[in-house]
């Protein structure tokens, strides 16, 4: 078992990183490669182990701990990336944030749809489900490869994602009731699908019309 001290030293970046699991890693390392420094913790030792090893600076802590929060900078820091996997000890952060850091941005992932629900709740606006975008990267690839020009695949799925985005806003004060979700769910489905076919409608239209003369 991998023993580790906990982090000691007072932190000063901008960025903290709480969680460096497959999400925090990536938004970390964009950041990193931009030249933003980031103060990394996570409080899976094998996993602060593991990431050291590759060059890493992360540090070992309970990002729901008050007192670690402080060392890692957070009354410093302009952004907090909420990246842990479990869904209570991330809402405990958020409400740590809120009530000591009230400056600190949270930039939050959400792990499922009651999760993203949950940190809404908690007054947290920029939520982003974990899975969302590189579905959405799929769909696309499906998309081309039965034919749809990636012109017209980025077309369909930016507006999709823009649809969804618009209808998570919309269910969130009725998340809780099932039928009013289920009736909102299948009205969105129905707008969407009779807007998507128009817009088929209209790309068709155009190809003819740019199309050469025989």
């Amino acid at each position: 078992q991998v023993v580790l001290d906990e982090i000691s030293e007072l932190q000063d970046a901008p960025i903290l990183v709480a969680g460096f699991g497959r999400y925090g890693q990536i938004v970390s390392r964009v950041m990193l490669a931009e030249g933003i420094a980031c103060t990394i913790l996570d409080h899976d030792a094998e996993m602060v182990e593991a990431a050291r090893s590759f060059g890493y600076r992360v540090f070992y802590g309970d990002a729901s701990r008050l007192d670690l929060l402080r060392t890692a900078g957070a009354a410093s820091a302009r952004v907090l990336v909420l990246a842990v996997d479990d869904v209570e000890q991330s809402l405990k952060i958020v409400d740590l944030v809120h009530e000591h850091f009230p400056r600190l941005e949270i930039v939050a992932r959400a792990r499922d749809v009651t999760h993203w629900n949950q940190l809404r709740d908690h007054r947290v606006m920029r939520v982003h489900r974990e899975l969302f975008e590189s579905s959405l990267c799929t769909a696309r690839s499906v998309l081309e490869l039965l034919g749809h020009s990636a012109d017209d695949a980025l077309v369909t799925t930016t507006r999709f994602r823009a649809h969804n985005l618009e209808l998570f806003e919309r269910l969130h004060p009725h998340y809780q009731d099932r039928e009013r979700m289920i009736a909102v769910v299948k009205q969105g489905r129905q707008q969407l699908e009779e807007q998507m076919a128009q817009e088929r409608i209209e790309r068709a239209a155009r190809r003819r019309q740019e199309e050469p003369p025989a």
